[in-house]
């Protein structure tokens, strides 16, 4: 029977969406859950991603420093895909340091706040050490996990909980290329290595439903409804996404990486449509090299590859905004916002 308490290994890439659902997952420290269930954050682990793993762990440490819990732990992780990429990402949506390079962030001592061990030894040892209540939520490339796998194997697959992954696509429509979403791109050999490896199925939130949910949480409401809120966190998520989002138009407000730990913390409110699959990912496509490929035919014996276990739980669909708004406006301290109805 699965333990009732959960230990997270929180794995990411600051950015903006990462550092709401790394808010939401701490702010859940204080609940209890359905089914009695309780999570506490044992680790926070950094990727290179949407900035550098430095910027990233950088980032981490001032989300943690603006929540006032510099107690959660910090540990550095990988800075290079598995496969050097050959291509250049230079979009940087989230600016060159990952919060946009709006300044004047709270002021970190790296030296003594960061944990010396690496991250990837650090999600092994807190599997180890706590068999099969540790849930990893990955909301960058898969890197530091893949690695993870490769260097311990078995004696770490069979002792994690539930694995979490924001990425992928179900439609083939990317954000980063025209086939490919941006966390399995920026590293397609760990997110095959994850999804072959794991002896259980992952639960993943592929990017399309992040875009095409019927959500009614808008820009607006995000930055002069909850913007409004005097926290040091607020101030400067909302700098930061103002400066981001304002300058190109956007008019909804979207947040995969929190969208992935609501999922994670009321599965029953935020999911509406879950589907079992067995999946991959294309590695040597010239158009389609880190897309997610969904086996679309299984049970059918089309040919060698139909027939392999299911590996993939994916959510094909979220609920409405009203509940993510709800649990968004509590992560944001937004006074009233009633979390217990999610809980009960």
């Amino acid at each position: 029977m699965e333990k009732k308490h959960r230990l997270v290994v929180y794995d990411c890439d600051i950015g903006t969406d990462d550092a709401w659902g790394l808010a939401m997952m701490l702010r859940a420290e204080e609940l209890t859950l359905r089914e009695g269930r309780t999570c506490k954050v044992g680790a926070i682990t950094t990727v290179h991603g949407n900035t550098d793993a430095d910027n990233g762990t950088l980032n981490a440490l001032r989300v943690l420093h603006t929540l006032n819990r510099r107690d959660v732990p910090v540990f550095r992780g990988c800075y290079e895909s598995i496969v050097p990429r050959t291509w250049e990402y230079t979009n940087c949506f989230h600016g060159q340091d990952g919060l946009n390079d709006v300044g004047n962030y709270p002021v970190v001592d790296v030296e003594q706040e960061l944990q010396p061990e690496h991250a990837v030894n650090a999600m092994y040892r807190l599997a180890r050490d706590n068999p099969g209540q540790v849930d990893f939520l990955l909301c960058g490339p898969l890197t530091n996990f893949a690695n993870c796998i490769n260097l311990y194997g078995n004696s770490f697959l069979t002792k994690i909980g539930r694995v979490y992954i924001m990425g992928g696509n179900i439609f083939g429509k990317g954000n980063v290329t025209k086939s490919a979403e941006f966390n399995f791109m920026m590293d397609p050999e760990a997110a095959h290595i994850t999804l072959e490896r794991l002896l259980e199925p992952a639960i993943i939130l592929p990017w399309e439903p992040c875009i095409d949910g019927e959500f009614d949480t808008t820009l607006d409401w995000r930055l002069n409804v909850l913007g409004a809120v005097d926290h040091p966190f607020i101030e400067l998520l909302t700098r930061v996404e103002r400066s981001m989002l304002e300058p190109r138009g956007f008019v909804k407000w979207i947040s995969c990486d929190s969208l992935l730990t609501a999922a994670y913390l009321f599965p029953d409110a935020m999911i509406a449509e879950q589907r079992k699959y067995y999946a991959t990912v294309e590695l040597s496509g010239n158009h389609t090299r880190g897309q997610m490929v969904l086996d679309h035919l299984r049970g059918r014996k089309v040919d060698n590859i139909h027939g392999k276990k299911i590996n993939v739980h994916i959510i094909r669909r979220l609920t409405s905004g009203a509940t993510f708004r709800t649990i968004i406006a509590w992560t944001g301290f937004l006074p009233n916002a009633d979390i217990a109805q999610l809980c009960d």
